[in-house]
């Protein structure tokens, strides 16, 4: 954990209510404006236009960090034991957040540049409150953390004490207290305060942080709130190890009092449909599980909102555009970056064949698949020139686990359209060798010899499964069918 600063003053800036462009605006367009300050010192506090910022980090090889009028940072650092910069608005803890006159909005994009070397790390927001009737010495040191400089957010070790979670800005957070002795503001001497930290279960390169709703979000948990000292966007990483090094970019960072944030109506996170898909099997690119944005999916930014197809999903979902292409629909007019996941069913353990049908007009590029946070693989496909009706399949071959995971499909390169990700056991053979069903009524699931899915057939009692496919695909042919973890070939003639 990072060392504490010791700030033994506070500024007190004139601001007045305040309106932002919307996110997306600020996570495609943004960049450094206005006067800039770079501060090299291990410990640097200061102010640039109506902006308070702070550098502090230990046992570095080198370390900056250059903050703009506009309220943005670029942040460096090489070897460092722990560094962090952060940039916003400093108060003088005489009101809590419900007397500041408009809700304490944040907002952020981050940009992560060849970071290593991170043990543990926390991108959002950060600040003090003092006179906290139930903290040690009145005092909370506060985390609101959207993203990380490592590859996972923070668990269960940031707090002694787990309070539970909540649905805040479209995602769900878990909240941890804990309790500290170490340097604290008002002082320079080690002293006892708690610790309030609220970890966004998705992690998200950009948005916006309304830290009003998760002070009184604290507060129906039983974690009471004092007079805030500061609310600044943060960026903060450190290691047990050798070091941790990287750059990390802020090109928009900003603290306001101003109107909140939060959507029209929270939408829980759930597979689309009500069902987990399942593996093997079919996943079509747009039935990406329900949620707001940036938690079960991130807006096509580059995209100008208004093309492709927005009834299929309906307006919750009117930043991804969906298309008549490929197969049936698809994910058109994509941005980089833009991510969608999927709620998914891995029926065993075994080497999987992934196959994603996409086209590229612009050329070639890649897709990179994650699992439950964790990278999978890397798809790479051609393209063909002004072409967006040329899907080709960008192949690999996997090791899954069976269970439910969260899967993510990130679309690198821009204006990628993306029809369906398949996967099928690497070894048909053996998928045909399962155990055989003891066929009788019921429901079963249906796949072709490639292993994708093709939907499911009920079996009435006194009828035949054979009757039943046939009734219910319109074709002849060989089927698998599949109840439970048991297998069948069935071949259907007509």
């Amino acid at each position: 954990m990072k060392k504490n600063l010791c700030i033994g003053e506070a500024v007190l800036l004139a601001f007045g209510l305040a309106t932002s462009a919307s996110a997306e605006d600020f996570c495609s367009t943004a960049t450094h404006s206005g006067t800039s300050k770079t501060e090299t010192g291990s410990y640097a506090p200061g102010s640039i236009g109506q902006y308070d910022y702070q550098l502090w980090y230990d046992r570095a090889t080198s370390a900056s960090a250059t903050f703009y009028s506009d309220g943005s940072m670029s942040c460096s650092f090489q070897n460092a034991g722990d560094y962090l910069c952060r940039s916003g608005l400093q108060f003088n803890s005489d009101k809590t957040y419900d007397q500041m006159g408009g809700d304490i909005i944040a907002e952020f994009k981050l940009v992560k540049q060849s970071i290593s070397g991170v043990d543990y790390s926390y991108v959002g927001v950060y600040g003090w409150m003092e006179n906290v009737s139930t903290a040690p010495n009145g005092l909370v040191e506060y985390y609101v953390v959207d993203n990380t400089l490592a590859d996972y957010m923070p668990g269960d070790w940031v707090g002694d004490t787990k309070k539970g979670t909540y649905l805040i800005d479209g995602a769900e957070y878990t909240v941890y207290r804990n309790t500290r002795t170490g340097p604290a503001i008002g002082g320079n001497s080690d002293r006892e305060f708690h610790q309030y930290f609220s970890i966004r279960k998705t992690p998200r390169d950009c948005g916006t942080i309304n830290v009003s709703a998760h002070i009184k979000k604290w507060k129906e948990l039983g974690m009471n709130d004092g007079k805030l000292y500061e609310a600044k966007v943060l960026g903060e990483a450190g290691s047990t190890r050798s070091g941790v090094s990287g750059t990390a970019d802020f090109p928009h960072a900003k603290v306001y009092i101003g109107t909140g944030s939060e959507p029209e109506h929270l939408i829980e996170r759930s597979p689309y449909g009500g069902s987990a898909a399942v593996i093997p099997g079919t996943i079509e690119a747009e039935n990406f599980d329900a949620g707001n944005e940036g938690d079960s999916y991130s807006g096509a930014r580059g995209a100008s909102g208004t093309d492709g197809d927005h009834t299929y999903r309906g307006d919750d979902y009117a930043l991804v555009d969906i298309v008549a292409a490929g197969t049936g629909r698809a994910i058109g007019y994509t941005a980089a970056g833009e991510w969608l996941e999927y709620t998914v069913n891995v029926s065993s353990d075994g080497d999987y064949e992934v196959a994603a049908n996409v086209a590229n007009g612009s050329g070639a590029g890649t897709l990179e698949l994650s699992l439950d946070g964790n990278p999978l693989t890397t798809l790479s496909f051609t393209g063909t020139a002004d072409d967006w009706n040329a899907y080709e399949l960008a192949k690999d071959t996997v090791a899954l686990t069976a269970g439910e995971h969260v899967l993510r499909i990130t679309i690198v390169n821009a204006n990628t359209n993306v029809d369906y990700v398949q996967f099928s056991p690497k070894d048909k053979t053996n998928l045909q060798k399962r155990i055989r069903l003891n066929v009788a009524s019921g429901e079963f699931e249906v796949f072709d010899l490639q292993g994708k899915a093709l939907g499911h057939v009920k079996v009435p009692a006194g009828s035949s499964l054979s009757e039943s496919l046939a009734s219910k695909f319109y074709g002849s042919g060989v089927y698998m069918v599949k109840q439970g973890n048991r297998f069948e070939k069935i071949r259907v003639t007509r």
